[in-house]
């Protein structure tokens, strides 16, 4: 194994990137507060978390974001779009990948810029200066790659960065493969280093070497170390210039390397082993005054240990640092004033999961801040951007003049739905006190303008919904119907739903019939996974506009008047409907051609019921309201359904949702996707003229709350 230091003039020590059998983890100064904020970056899925250091031991965590890289085998900080902040390079040697992020903002991810390769299996990065021709403030990229279909399978790729665009300035062949990559520093406000832990031939070393040329030049070896060892860089003699601890995991040892300097070079000096007792899983350095110290971590189920350390005598071990929150401590990183412990909920656990934050006062180290980390769990609005671009670029209807009724095909489908066009207007929405079945909730009237818009001609059907529901399924008619593979990629990284237990149409019939028993918050998803599909944009109707295209124009109970006796003629209801909904558009349509609006299946709108919206408005016209979502109960749905009575059938009718329409859910907790008790609640889709920004598509999309 060897140790590649490389170097070039730096005004501070580098962050130090440790790498976990789960996780890279690093610091750095991300959106350029003057403040070191901590750093994850998960192996398996390249997801990247970073814990935004306010000061005082809070941290504020944002939301994973994509690092554009899966599989990760090498993780460097650098200043890579700025000279006054850092930036993340992320590269995987098994796909292939090699890419960076800006993280500036802790609220708006910036998507990663991949960075093309030509080589085969860039399995480190290394964000660092390189002399020369064309070169900039901003770090540049050395990219050791170890599988190449040469002879030699090694070689190091260099890439000059100017302004955050990167393009190959050198490739040449390597004698060893690297491992375990880091920018050090080996003296205060010295050259800065770029260290690999690397095999070649002769077996396991340590190399340092020099970027002042240009190109990786070896400056000295140490060799006979073993080949899973790591190391740790620090001041633990007192001395001018860093000593590197070298150490193999599950070994009580570990390896004092001193290094000199003469004549303005850098070499070994002697070497010492000490004993820790047991068997270490991670050092990490940490602030100890003059001299540094050591965090260990010993055996799964203990605490981590602040060892002293002089480079003369046998290491001692002092305070142990207990996570108050943690369940199997598995790694920890230092910050000069900290110590931040990280933790996985079981012994096996395959994600970090909780922090505690240990504060450093007078050489000691005072419990902080603790919490859950934010979890890694698939999170579909990083497909929204994506989305929209697509919505955007396919858009033809330009104004209201250009909108009219169509019929799609799903694409990789032989399924269609219809959109009926909807003129933008004013209506006066709500009921009088004196029409037949009025409800308090549906007063006062008011006068409300909508923009224009298309809504589904009929209810959406299981043939359509089961596509988004089982995917499975929708993937084998793919191999029928081919599409573009950005389609499939985009729209398959929407969450779906998880297979319900029992046949959702409860025997009522699928094909052609109204699919039901959705969640609003499955309702919801399934628009975003329609818009990724055909790059239309996709909703639910607000309460305005579901009850503007019900209405049709008129300002009757039903859009055909008032007399109930004629809804047998419209809608499906409890005494026509023979205990069960029926097939879409069996029924007359509404004056603009909507089928099913009174009856069959109750629909979602977007809106949080609130039974005093109507009052807030003041008596001006409201232009497309919307009650936003705070919590998961009540939401609105309209229309009523094959099991209710004709007055639940008018256009101004209005249905809370509750908890009793998933009361018999044997699932602890309850399903987010599936209402076990609301055999009549369904879809119509709404697909607005004006495209919306993608940070309103995000809340169209989850409409408040996703989980209870």
């Amino acid at each position: 194994m060897l140790l590649l230091v490389l170097s070039t003039l730096a005004p501070q020590a580098r962050a130090f990137v440790y790498e976990t059998p789960l996780e890279f983890v690093s610091t750095g100064d991300f959106n350029g507060d003057g403040q070191a904020d901590v750093l994850l970056v998960s192996k398996a899925n390249g997801r990247v978390r970073i814990g935004y250091n306010l000061g005082g031991g809070i941290f504020d965590w944002s939301d994973w974001r994509e690092s554009g890289v899966k599989s990760v085998t090498g993780v460097s900080v650098g200043k890579l779009f700025d000279a006054k902040r850092d930036g993340v390079a992320v590269t995987s040697a098994d796909v292939n990948r090699l890419s960076v992020l800006d993280a500036a903002s802790p609220t708006k991810p910036a998507d990663p810029v991949s960075i093309p390769v030509s080589v085969t299996g860039p399995n480190l990065v290394l964000a660092t200066d390189v002399p020369g021709e064309g070169n900039t403030p901003l770090a540049d990229l050395l990219v050791p790659s170890n599988m190449n279909p040469d002879d030699n399978p090694n070689k190091v790729t260099i890439y000059r960065n100017n302004g955050g665009k990167f393009t190959q300035l050198s490739e040449s062949a390597a004698p060893v493969s690297g491992a375990r990559g880091n920018v050090i520093t080996l003296k205060p406000g010295g050259k800065e280093l770029v260290a690999a832990v690397c095999t070649g031939e002769s077996g396991s070393s340590l190399l340092v070497g020099t970027l002042e040329s240009g190109q990786p030049t070896a400056v000295f070896a140490i060799t006979n170390m073993a080949a899973s060892a790591d190391f740790v860089v620090g001041n633990f003699r007192g001395a001018n210039t860093r000593d590197i601890i070298i150490y193999t995991p599950g070994s009580p040892e570990i390896t004092l390397q001193a290094v000199e300097e003469s004549g303005g070079s850098f070499q070994p000096g002697p070497a010492k082993t000490f004993a820790l007792g047991e068997p270490v899983r991670q050092l990490v350095e940490a602030e100890g005054g003059k001299r540094s110290r050591l965090i260990a971590l010993f055996g799964t189920n203990e605490a981590a240990t602040v060892v002293g350390f002089d480079a003369n005598n046998t290491p001692v071990k002092g305070q142990q640092l207990w996570g108050a929150t943690n369940k199997v401590l598995h790694s920890v990183i230092t910050l000069p004033d900290a110590a931040i412990l990280l933790s996985t909920m079981t012994s096996t656990g395959l994600v970090v999961t909780h922090y505690q934050v240990y504060l450093l006062q007078d050489g000691k180290y005072e419990t902080g801040s603790y919490g859950s980390l934010p979890s890694l769990d698939d999170r579909d609005d990083v497909t929204v951007p994506g989305i929209r671009e697509r919505v955007v670029a396919g858009l033809k209807e330009k104004s209201a003049a250009d909108m009219k009724t169509y019929t799609n095909t799903i694409p990789g489908t032989d399924v269609a739905y219809s959109m009926v066009a909807i003129p933008g207007g004013e209506f006066l929405m709500g009921s009088q006190d004196k029409e037949a079945g009025h409800k308090a909730d549906e007063g006062p009237q008011h006068r409300v303008k909508v923009s224009p818009y298309w809504i589904g001609q009929f209810e959406v059907t299981w043939d359509l919904f089961l596509l988004y529901a089982y995917p499975a399924d929708e993937k084998k008619m793919r191999e029928m119907f081919q599409t573009d593979t950005n389609i499939n990629a985009q729209s398959d990284a929407v969450t779906r739903p998880t297979r319900p237990y029992v046949d959702m149409s409860f025997g009522m019939g699928k094909s052609g019939f109204p699919a039901i028993a959705m969640t609003q918050h499955a309702a919801n998803k399934f628009c975003h996974w329609l818009s990724a599909r055909t790059g239309h944009f996709y909703r639910l109707p607000t309460e305005a506009e579901w009850e503007y295209a019900c209405r049709a124009g008129t300002t009757t109970a039903y859009s055909f008047g008032d007399d109930a006796n004629k809804v047998k003629d419209y809608g499906w209801f409890f005494d026509n409907a023979n205990d069960k909904y029926q097939r879409v558009g069996k029924k007359l349509p509404n004056p603009w051609g909507l089928f099913d609006m009174h009856g069959n299946v109750r629909e979602w709108t977007l809106d949080q019921f609130d039974e005093k919206f109507y009052a807030s408005n003041g008596g001006q016209v409201i232009v497309d309201p919307w009650n936003k979502a705070t919590k998961p109960y009540p939401h609105t749905s309209r229309g009523g359904s094959w099991e209710d009575d004709p007055q639940d059938l008018r256009s101004a009718s209005r249905i809370p949702s509750t908890k009793q329409w998933k009361m018999t859910d044997p699932q602890l907790p309850k399903s987010r996707w599936w209402l076990s008790d609301a055999k009549w609640i369904g879809i119509r889709l709404v697909r607005p003229l004006n495209v919306p920004t993608s940070e309103e598509m995000v809340k169209y999309w989850t409409s408040g709350v996703d989980k209870e």
